[in-house]
């Protein structure tokens, strides 16, 4: 009796923790939903089940409605793309902040897209601890200050321009650097966070795919999916798969868009289907719309009873099919018919991770009004604005004010009139004076556009030339050196020539040097091809000239070296004191390479002279890691370090094709501090106060001289089963002093 007590107790001692435990997992996903938002572009407003389409099945799509809500009067901010994108990915009329305007592909131009003062809702969810990824179409900058992950995405899998194609044997050109032309952005590679990827999947299958498997790797954390779905923008493409569904619709572009439709709502099952295979749906908020009308002439869209569509101000342009589902919140079922807009999203997804954002938002918490705790009106007044055509409109309740290529004024009531057929007087009893009022009075608080957009590609071309010079990661950069402002070119390397380094510049170290090395370094593997420096390592046996049989130093007792490689130096050719220098390279990352960019002083012995690694890749305790130094003297001539090792699968956790690329190491050297960048991102920052030798002098405070190498073993790891010759190129060297 005493022990099935013991035992019934013990059970239910279990059973409790394990619901305690439940209940705990419930409410700290109860405190921060996930936040999906799923947009497609340029799809019309009747291509939906939800609002009535008959020759396209979405039923995917139609879950989110119907187990939510249908919102009949769904608004975007404005009526093409890059606008719209803003403001949604803001939660602020985009106008508020400059880009009233479509942004061009423009690589260097850091203004040409979202600004700095502009918190994504990435970034602010980040705050509470989400992690969030971008997929798909970007189109607000391609400037690498403007990359998603720069702007608060943890992840990122998609394009940077306005558009894409669908099918990879399209995707020829290997990056930026090599478009020419403002749509060659649709033939680039895809990226992969900060790196291109060879993608062999259909463009929409893939955003699918990459949807499913964050769900999965974050499912037990807060995250954001911004899942935008280039489909079904043009160009009309579609695999067989998806035209197959459709061989009853007789008109090829119908078909085809159809087609593309169909895909995205595959897409939408997958991840439903995955949210509720790991029991977070009733946590998850999911919103669907489209960025904007369909443009009904060129995709075969259908905006059913709206008028107009892309690019318009009528309600073809910016009333779309808009749906959300939160079904541990919301009730299911829901039609909406008060008029709620893009905005909204931001400001109900941050209500509810607890983020606060530091601009003032537009939009509206939803929810509210969908449970029914607030019974009024997410919006008294909406607006809108084309600065370029000086067109505009606006929503009061029922009645829409609009002007659009068009001199005058219109009213509709859009209750009545929702196709805008009917202009009604410009009375009083339309609101019009307060309507015109309420829009000049929102209309001056606006910027103007910060940047020239798509309908001035000419322009913006012949105002800036050197619109697509933009150095490929891939290639050596054959461009003039890009000074600093305030700063002059001192001295450089650019490696143009054919053969060996200057001399005039290099010098070499032979023989078997330091760190018990296995290489024998030798001038003949230091060559100048194609406009870089390659430092070669080879797997050679080579005669050690020093051999000593029965010498207790290494460089003496090794009787023959079994690898070759090079170390160049500008020791008694050149050295400086503070300033910049830059130095592009690209490393070889294999088993046993030790590549280094590093400076010594001019004067005394090592490390009383001072040692500074801008670069140095080995194995730190079975590590691979990017190491930036600086070692100086301590008691007994001891090194003292100042050192940063960062692993480095934690670059190519974001760059997945780091090892294909050249990457630039930088030093800012001052009296008071020495900063190492790598990619203008900081990994170490020495203060100059503390470097102070056991004698008292300060090695920061003389000139220093460059060494170049690629060492071999020791700290790179054995080489053994590496294949060889390996290559560590380096493109140029500029030191930089201030005028």
């Amino acid at each position: 009796m005493k022990i099935f007590t013991r035992c019934t107790l013990l059970i239910v001692m279990i059973l409790l923790l394990c619901t305690q435990a439940g209940i705990a997992q419930d409410i700290k996903r109860s405190d921060k939903p996930n936040v999906i938002l799923i947009l497609t572009d340029d799809q019309g407003y009747m291509d939906v089940g939800f609002n009535g389409c008959k020759d396209i099945p979405t039923p995917n799509i139609d879950r989110i409605a119907n187990g939510g809500v249908r919102f009949t009067n769904g608004y975007v901010t404005y009526s093409v793309c890059g606008p719209s994108r803003a403001g949604i990915m803001t939660g602020r009329y985009q106008d508020r902040f400059g880009f009233g305007r479509n942004p061009l592909l423009a690589p260097n131009d850091t203004a040409m897209g979202l600004p700095s003062t502009e918190e994504t809702l990435a970034t602010v969810l980040k705050r509470s601890d989400y992690t969030s990824l971008a997929l798909g179409k970007w189109h607000l900058g391609a400037h690498k200050s403007q990359y998603p992950l720069k702007r608060g995405f943890d992840e990122f899998f998609g394009f940077l321009s306005g558009g894409h194609q669908y099918f990879p044997e399209q995707w020829t050109l290997r990056d930026l650097s090599e478009v020419r032309k403002q749509f060659d952005g649709y033939r680039t590679r895809l990226m992969k966070d900060n790196g291109r990827v060879d993608e062999k999947e259909y463009l929409t299958d893939a955003l699918s795919r990459e949807a499913v498997s964050f769900i999965e790797k974050e499912a037990d954390n807060p995250f954001f999916i911004y899942l935008a779905y280039n489909a079904p923008h043009g160009p009309l493409q579609a695999t067989e798969k998806y035209l197959s569904r459709f061989k009853h619709i007789e008109d090829k572009k119908r078909r085809t868009y159809a087609a593309m439709v169909s895909s995205v709502d595959d897409g939408v099952g997958l991840v439903l289907d995955k949210l509720e295979e790991l029991e977070i749906d009733d946590n998850t908020i999911v919103f669907f719309l489209s960025d904007n009308g369909g443009p009904e002439k060129h995709n075969a869209s259908d905006n059913g009873p709206l008028r107009d569509g892309k690019s318009s101000l009528y309600e073809g342009g910016i009333h779309v099919p808009f749906a959300m589902q939160w079904p541990g919140r919301i009730p299911a079922g829901q039609v909406f018919e008060n008029p709620v807009i893009s905005l909204d999203i931001f400001a109900t997804a941050v209500e509810y991770a607890g983020a606060t954002p530091k601009n003032n938002l537009d939009g509206v918490n939803l929810v509210p009004y969908l449970t029914g705790e607030n019974s009024g009106k997410p919006h008294q007044q909406l607006f809108w604005r084309k600065y370029d055509g000086g067109d505009y409109a606006m929503r009061g309740g029922d009645h829409k004010l609009v002007k659009y290529q068009s001199d005058v004024d219109e009213v509709y009531n859009l209750k009545k009139d929702i196709s805008e057929e009917k202009v009604l007087k410009l009375n009083d009893r339309n609101h019009y004076a307060e309507m015109k009022s309420a829009y000049q009075k929102w209309e001056s608080e606006l910027m103007d556009p910060v940047f020239l957009g798509l309908m001035q590609d000419k322009q913006y071309t012949k105002e800036n030339p050197n619109r697509y010079k933009v150095i490929s990661e891939y290639k050596v950069d054959n461009l003039e050196p890009k000074v600093p402002e305030g700063y002059k070119l001192l001295w450089s390397d650019e490696f143009n020539t054919v053969g060996k380094p200057n001399p005039e510049y290099w010098s070499y170290e032979n023989g078997f040097v330091r760190n018990h090395e296995l290489q024998w370094y030798q001038s003949d593997n230091a060559n100048i091809k194609e406009g870089a420096l390659v430092i070669e390592g080879r797997r050679e046996q080579v005669k050690n000239t020093n051999y000593k049989k029965d010498s207790k130093n290494w460089r003496h007792n090794w009787e023959f070296a079994e690898y070759t490689s090079s170390c160049i130096k500008t020791k008694d050719k050149f050295s400086f004191q503070y300033g910049i220098m830059e130095v592009r390279a690209r490393i070889d990352t294999s088993m046993g390479m030790w590549p280094a960019i590093w400076t010594l002083g001019v004067e005394n012995r090592w490390p009383s002279n001072g040692e500074v690694d801008q670069l140095e890749y080995y194995r730190f305790e079975g590590e691979a890691k990017i190491l930036a130094n600086a070692c100086w003297a301590g008691e007994n001539m001891k090194p003292v370090w100042d050192s940063e090792k960062i692993p480095f699968k934690n670059f190519i956790a974001k760059e997945h094709d780091w090892v294909d690329k050249f990457h630039v190491w930088k030093m800012d050297w001052t009296k008071d501090y020495i900063r190492l960048y790598l990619d203008d991102v900081l990994l170490n920052e020495i203060d100059l106060s503390k470097t102070i030798n056991a004698d008292g002098t300060n090695p920061f405070h003389q000139p220093q001289y460059i060494l170049l190498n690629l060492a071999l073993g020791s700290n790179g790891g054995d080489p053994t089963n590496t294949t060889f010759p390996r290559k560590y190129e380096v493109d140029y060297v500029r030191v930089y002093q201030k005028k």
